[in-house]
């Protein structure tokens, strides 16, 4: 699915941990046109960008490319891209329009007390813009019904429903955050490329790889469906 209408997005959360550049790499980057620039001040290593304030990120914002921007912010850097969407709010009307501030949940009341906060903290014209999905889902021990029923997916749903924001219906699986550096992904250049990987080129490899390739193709298969159906689901 190609951002032909210059979306931008934005991975914004009030803890750390829950997956933002995992769904920036895996879901939003493959769909779209659009480019990602991290902005993590505070990382614990030390070695990433020099410091941003809440102008440089409302420039990102102000002037993305026509295909738009995924900025991924960082926990530390929270605060300040909470003032930059309200200096842009404030001016920029159609901003809640081309925007999407993209939650990751776990299943655990941490990442829902967090998502409480944002929601809090952000104006009240750019709440509808929030898409909150669940992340790291494990198929058979938290899968949709699970997730349905918990305790835990009780209380973000009414979080969302309280604000105006959207908890997508499609969860993110452990089994879509398929490695990169897989053997099988190096070789075929993408997880794109080996999951659509023809039968006539399966059939060119020694017969004892076959089935381990044909598995890994399954697996590309489904994950590359899996990031493209949570896509669509934060665009609706």
């Amino acid at each position: 699915m190609s951002n032909t209408h210059g979306m931008n997005y934005m991975d914004l959360s009030g803890v750390g941990n829950v997956g933002k550049t995992t769904l920036a790499r895996h879901v939003l980057a493959p769909a779209s046109s659009a480019s990602i620039v991290t902005l993590e001040t505070h990382s614990p290593s030390g070695d990433e960008a020099a410091p941003i304030d809440s102008g440089v990120l409302a420039a990102h914002l102000f002037a993305a490319p026509p295909g738009g921007v995924i900025l991924d912010v960082g926990v530390g850097d929270c605060a300040a891209a909470l003032e930059a969407l309200a200096l842009v709010a404030r001016q920029d009307s159609g901003l809640p329009s081309r925007l999407r501030i993209v939650t990751p949940l776990l299943c655990d009341s941490k990442s829902v007390a967090g998502l409480r906060w944002l929601l809090g903290q952000l104006p009240d014209a750019l709440r509808p813009s929030v898409r909150a999905v669940w992340n790291r889902v494990r198929w058979g021990r938290e899968d949709e019904s699970t997730l349905k029923d918990s305790e835990i997916a009780r209380a973000a749903r009414s979080v969302a429903r309280q604000s105006g924001a959207q908890l997508c219906a499609v969860p993110l699986y452990e089994s879509a955050l398929y490695d990169p550096a897989h053997p099988l992904v190096r070789r075929y250049g993408s997880i794109s490329s080996l999951a659509s990987l023809p039968d006539s080129k399966i059939r060119e490899v020694a017969l004892s790889e076959m089935s381990t390739l044909l598995a890994a193709r399954d697996a590309a298969q489904a994950a590359v469906a899996n990031c493209a159906q949570v896509f669509t689901a934060l665009n609706d």
